[in-house]
């Protein structure tokens, strides 16, 4: 086989691979729309007792609001715990419904988690718009194309916790500072985790703890906390919309 063919064959190999984990299409939001001292606490894989029910503790104690993405196995096993986090002013947000990993799968499938999610979802709260997150964020080609489909956004990060490797308070707590502050981008989104998608059981205590030095560190920096809803409310009011959501769009 001749070289130039070697060489097109592998270009072309190149382009389907980067078409089917970096989509050149949909929306992915990775940080919210503005220049203020802004940022958005996101939970995931819950709700999972008893600890989002400690971690509704700290944020009320801090009078902060947060989304929680929500996987929709657990919203059938524990409706008391949905119920408080919505009474509490909290954002509900679609993480599937048995946390597949939705970027291999076909697209019926993806739509069928996402559908069967919000369903759950809206037996528990009248939401005008439910905000989406793959799990374990892979939006590749079948989940962008889903969306799409559907003219829905994908809401994903640019600060990781790393809290699914470790509950560590202190280690959780150094990695979303650094993130958040060295970085000092206003609009920063946190993912951390009040469950764990394999294990219904898994210790969160160490991201609870983390919540709290997180919240007092950036207040004291001056930072506001807000849900996902909040900044859509404000980019809109403010014809800042970028995209559905009036965040800020970046691929």
């Amino acid at each position: 086989m001749s070289p130039i063919i070697i060489t097109v064959m592998g270009l072309g190999a190149a382009t389907l691979l980067w078409l089917f984990f970096r989509p050149p299409f949909g929306k992915n939001i990775v940080r919210l729309n503005t220049d203020k001292r802004i940022v958005a606490l996101t939970y995931d894989d819950g709700p999972s007792p008893p600890y989002t029910d400690q971690l509704l503790d700290v944020l009320a104690k801090h009078n902060v609001k947060a989304t929680f993405f929500m996987i929709g196995k657990r919203i059938e096993r524990h409706p008391e715990t949905v119920n408080r986090v919505i009474a509490e002013g909290h954002q509900i947000g679609n993480h599937s419904y048995s946390h597949p990993v939705l970027g291999f799968l076909p697209p019926f499938y993806v739509q069928r988690q996402i559908e069967r999610t919000d369903d759950l979802i809206r037996q528990h709260a009248v939401v005008e718009e439910i905000v989406f997150r793959a799990p374990m964020l892979t939006r590749f080609l079948p989940v962008a194309y889903v969306l799409a489909k559907l003219d829905r956004t994908h809401i994903s990060c640019n600060v990781w916790s790393w809290d699914w490797t470790t509950q560590n308070p202190d280690k959780i707590t150094e990695t979303v500072l650094k993130k958040t502050l060295s970085s000092t981008r206003a609009g920063s989104i946190i993912v951390l985790h009040d469950g764990k998608a394999e294990n219904k059981n898994a210790n969160r205590s160490g991201t609870i703890e983390a919540t709290d030095r997180i919240i007092t560190a950036l207040k004291r920096d001056g930072y506001q906390f807000v849900r996902l809803s909040d900044v859509r409310k404000t980019a809109i009011s403010n014809q800042q919309s970028a995209g559905r959501f009036g965040f800020m769009k970046i691929k």
